[in-house]
Parts: structure tokens; C-alpha cells; sequence
């Protein structure tokens, strides 16, 4: 393992840095601001999960609205 930048090298393919450390699955389709925004969301419903709180509703609804595409009116 090699780090090269902004980069980590593992044999010969470089794969980017993650920021956020959460699985790309769960932020793909999404940019910018609204992903960063989707990141923290994530992240504090699963320290409430894991702490064994109650998620607010209105958290997962967040969660929904960052994550879903808009719909395109034809």
C-alpha cells in the first residue's frame, strides 16, 4: 500500500480517499451539498440506531427526500 497524494495505492490500481465513510451505495446518484447533507443524516440515524434511541420521523423522511431523484414532468 502506497499513499500517493489524495491517493491510496493498492498494487497498481489507485483508488480515492473516502470522506465520508459510509458505503458508496448509499449515496450514489446524489452530488455536492446533497450528498454531504445525506452523509450526516445517515450517520446520526445510525448513532441513534446504534445508541438504541427513537429515529424522528422527520429524520428518515430527510433521509428520503435527499435520497430520492426528482421527478421530470413530460
Amino acid at each position: 500500500m502506497q499513499v500517493d497524494g489524495g491517493q491510496i495505492q493498492f498494487g497498481g490500481v489507485s483508488v480515492p480517499k473516502k470522506k465520508s465513510k459510509i458505503p458508496k451505495k448509499y449515496l450514489s446518484g446524489v452530488k455536492g451539498a446533497k450528498r454531504t447533507e445525506l452523509t450526516r443524516v445517515l450517520r446520526r440515524i445510525s448513532k441513534l440506531y446504534n445508541e438504541g434511541k427513537k429515529v424522528p420521523k422527520s429524520l428518515l423522511d430527510k433521509r428520503i427526500k435527499l435520497g430520492s431523484k426528482k421527478k421530470t414532468s413530460k
